[in-house]
């Protein structure tokens, strides 16, 4: 990689770990351009160097913590000789086991849940990543005759986009005071993607 390019990225990536940890701090409706160009003393037009909006940045940011996430997520994926509903309990425990264990990859996905615009863009995002990983290992599951799909990339998308909005549900604040609440939540949920695939209740767990 030519030094320029190099020096670009790594200055690319400066900015967005000083506008994460702002975004964290305030709040990302709350911070603004001039914050970031305070916190990383590049000129306006500097910045413009790097990215053309806020939103960009924001976007950028979710898609490095989707790859980052993916990067150990892809393994269990793509591992041989592991039947297809082992494979998706393994994924969404590991999913899980990552933003719990990661302070502040937790501290960065609840700022994302505070408002609609970075929620919608938080989901997009992950789906938009996860999807590839996902529809291999239902249609893996198809093959090995365990899941009865006839669209696996629709149905993929289907269940990510339930599994991730979660937080959006009008009752999310009663899911998370109420422990019972929650527990029939989450069992609703698998229920309805185990229906979806095909298999029986309680064999799927994604929480």
């Amino acid at each position: 990689m030519p030094k320029t390019m190099k020096n670009h990225n790594l200055k690319k990536n400066e900015l967005i770990e000083l506008s994460e940890a702002l975004f964290m701090e305030k709040g990302y409706e709350a911070t603004s351009i001039e914050d970031m160009l305070k916190a990383s003393g590049l000129s306006k037009g500097g910045f413009y160097h790097y990215f053309k909006s806020k939103d960009e940045v924001l976007v950028e940011s979710m898609r490095r913590l989707a790859e980052d996430m993916l990067q150990e997520l892809q393994p269990i994926a793509e591992a041989e000789g592991v039947p297809a509903l082992d494979k998706l309990n393994r994924f969404m425990e590991k999913k899980l086991e990552l933003q719990s264990t990661k302070r502040d990859l937790t501290r960065y996905f609840i700022m994302l849940t505070q408002s609609d615009f970075t929620y919608y863009k938080y989901i997009s995002t992950i789906t938009e990543m996860f999807i590839k990983p996902f529809t291999a290992m239902i249609q893996q599951g198809v093959e090995e005759g365990i899941f009865t799909v006839e669209f696996p990339r629709e149905t993929a998308d289907i269940l990510l986009r339930a599994v991730t909005s979660v937080p959006q549900s009008i009752y999310y604040s009663e899911y998370l005071d109420d422990k019972e609440a929650g527990k029939r939540y989450k069992a609703s949920i698998e229920a309805i993607a185990a229906r979806a695939l095909g298999i029986e209740k309680g064999t799927l767990r994604l929480y």
